[in-house]
């Protein structure tokens, strides 16, 4: 038997596998000199010791932190840029071996052998180098200088956690979010360049703040993030300058923000500011949980074809939208109550409208549905509760999308129909993601359909809680869904926050609504449309609204029904503001389709068990036999 001295030596050479509990992390902010890359270095090193001895165990440094972005071609960019491993790894590890740390950094990454540069984020450990990541998603007019991502979605393991990364721009599409989550990150460090260019610019119509961004897709992801960003001006060849806004800023994995730091202007500039908090990687994120044990990879198939930016399934006509949604206190269960106060709200409406979207179980309320109760509620297609919404559109000559649990048969399904002004139907949507609740009595729909429309174009559902799984997103947004509609019966309480932004990020306007249908707008690059009841049996808390594609630039902001009983009426136009810096087209031109593949994965399959395990691998299952 070995002695007690002996096996303690032993158990001290040993790799520590178990992750800290709770960590102190902390954004650094930089303002890096441009061009250059010498003089940046001994900044860097003394803002890392600075954080490090402020007990901070991660350190995430900004986007370009050692070049600055003032280049105009890979040419000008590359006596500046660094090898990796090189003079950067170099200068940090001796912080991050000093105070046994980790330190993200963002940074231009050269190979001397093909020319070619990267946007690279670069973790450094105790034990020096550990790894890198190249930005998939290249912002408008950076692959003048850099060449797209070629390493995939790294994951990190750590003695202090999984580390995934990403870099700016890359928040724009989800499944580079997702990718790294789904890979078992229980942190996400975002090195950005998040800048303004003064509006009397052309290129100001790229401005796009990532912070607003991240800010509000945290809550999708469910894990911690932190985001770093840069403070300073730079003069860019053709514009006076773009100012970096600052703005760093922590969320745990439950879409908290923890702290930011100061927003960073032309009129009040502020030195770089380095923020602190601590993260616990013990606590169980519920929307993460609820993400992956529903999420349904078989119906996400689409995401591994390229989808060409001129779609013929595209909708490009401009076309004027009047929607009422319907905000109501329901009697729970009572049908003729329920239609009579809807019929109510909308003779009460003024003004003209040609869609209507009612709340979930339209005219039921929040009743409770299990295998004892659906046969009492539930009803097929043309029966009362169908002929009394069908008979709505026809008399308002509107549009009229309504929900009901459905019988079909020997099963039951929650179903959302639409109606044209005629009352006839002219699509249905059989929810895909079911609850647990609703899976202990309905059977799952299995499609994701986009319904086209001459009133509005092309029309797509998601049901109530259905919000929770964002690649439901995605395929309308590959799908070229003009509008999503969302009959929900929400109460603030299973999911979703509030939208919390950093102040000044964006117009107060825009910094308000509820985070998850914030997202799909502008993840899908529709305008989506949500219709809640009000108070009730289950305390709904209303808030129906519609949000566009780009309300985190100030282009048509979240459009919110007050805290009352209405027909809340909202007027919109598709198609018609070419000036912001994504619209759909863009989105699906920048994906990175090539990588969607482990989001289709059967997660229980040994493809995918493999490509977690080997988690900065950037091949999918290479060591796999994947027939058998």
């Amino acid at each position: 038997m070995k002695s007690i001295k002996s096996l303690l030596a032993i158990s001290l050479l040993m790799p520590l596998t178990i992750c800290a509990k709770e960590i102190k992390v902390a954004a650094v902010e930089f303002a890096a000199k441009s061009p250059g890359f010498e003089a940046n270095l001994p900044g860097i090193v003394d803002a890392l010791t600075v954080a490090a001895k402020n007990g901070a165990k991660l350190m995430v440094l900004p986007e370009g932190a050692t070049t600055g972005f003032l280049y105009q071609d890979t040419k000008a960019l590359m006596p500046y840029a660094d090898t990796v491993p090189g003079k950067t790894t170099e200068a940090i590890s001796k912080v991050t071996k000093q105070f046994n740390a980790y330190v993200v950094v963002g940074m231009y990454e050269k190979n001397p052998i093909t020319n070619k540069i990267y946007n690279a984020a670069v973790l450094i450990g105790p034990n020096g180098y550990i790894g890198k990541y190249h930005k998939n998603n290249l912002a408008t007019g950076e692959g003048m200088v850099a060449s797209p991502g070629n390493l995939g979605f790294p994951v990190f393991k750590t003695d202090i956690g999984k580390i995934g990364l990403v870099i700016c721009f890359d928040d724009t599409n989800i499944q580079n979010l997702l990718l790294p989550v789904l890979r078992g990150a229980d942190i996400v460090a975002q090195p950005i360049g998040s800048n303004k260019i003064p509006s009397i610019f052309t290129a100001s119509y790229t401005n796009h703040s990532t912070m607003a961004n991240i800010s509000t897709a945290v809550s999708w992801m469910g894990t911690n993030v932190i985001s770093t960003n840069s403070t300073r001006s730079e003069g860019l060849p053709g514009m006076a300058f773009v100012t970096f806004d600052g703005s760093s800023s922590i969320w745990d994995n439950t879409g908290k923000r923890l702290i930011s730091a100061p927003l960073s202007t032309v009129a009040n500039p502020t030195k770089p500011q380095t923020v602190y908090a601590t993260l616990s990687l013990s606590k169980q994120s519920e929307q993460k949980n609820y993400w992956l044990k529903h999420r349904r990879p078989e119906l996400y198939q689409d995401l591994n074809n390229y989808r060409y930016p001129d779609d013929g399934n595209a909708t490009y006509q401009s076309r004027q939208v009047a929607a009422v949604l319907v905000q109501y206190e329901p009697k729970t269960g009572d049908v003729d109550a329920n239609f009579k106060k809807v019929e109510q709200l909308l003779k009460q409406r003024t003004g003209v409208f040609n869609l209507t979207v009612l709340p979930f179980n339209s005219f039921l309320g929040p009743v409770t549905l299990n295998k004892n109760t659906v046969a009492q509620y539930a009803e097929e297609l043309n029966g009362k509760s169908y002929q009394l919404a069908a008979g709505l559109a026809k008399k308002y000559q509107t549009y009229v999308l309504f929900s009901m649990p459905e019988k079909r048969g020997n099963q039951y399904f929650q179903t959302a129909i639409l109606f044209n002004g005629s009352g006839k139907q002219v699509g249905i949507y059989r929810k895909s993601h079911l609850n647990d609740s609703e899976k202990v009595w309905a059977s799952a729909g299995n499609e994701l359909p986009v319904f086209s429309t001459p009133n509005f174009g092309n029309v797509a559902v998601m049901l109530n809680d259905e919000v929770r799984i964002p690649e439901i997103t995605q395929m309308y947004g590959i799908y070229r869904a003009d509008l999503i509609l969302v009959p929900t019966s929400y109460n603030q309480k299973e999911y979703g926050s509030v939208v919390d932004i950093p102040k000044g990020v964006v117009q107060d306007a825009s910094n308000r609504g509820m985070s998850m249908w914030y997202n799909i707008a502008k993840y899908a690059q529709a305008y989506t449309l949500v219709s809640n009841f009000i108070s009730g049996d289950q305390r709904a808390v209303g808030q129906s609204a519609v949000y566009s594609s780009a309300p985190e630039v100030g282009y048509y902001p979240p459009n919110i029904a007050p805290d009352q009983e209405m027909a809340h009426l909202v007027n919109f136009t598709t198609h018609v503001n070419k000036t912001v810096f994504m619209d759909q087209e863009r989105l699906i031109a920048s994906r990175r389709w090539d990588q969607a593949v482990p989001l289709t994965l059967d997660m229980n399959s040994a493809c995918f068990k493999e490509w977690q395990t080997n988690s900065t691998n950037k091949e999918v299952c290479p060591a796999v036999d994947i027939n058998r």
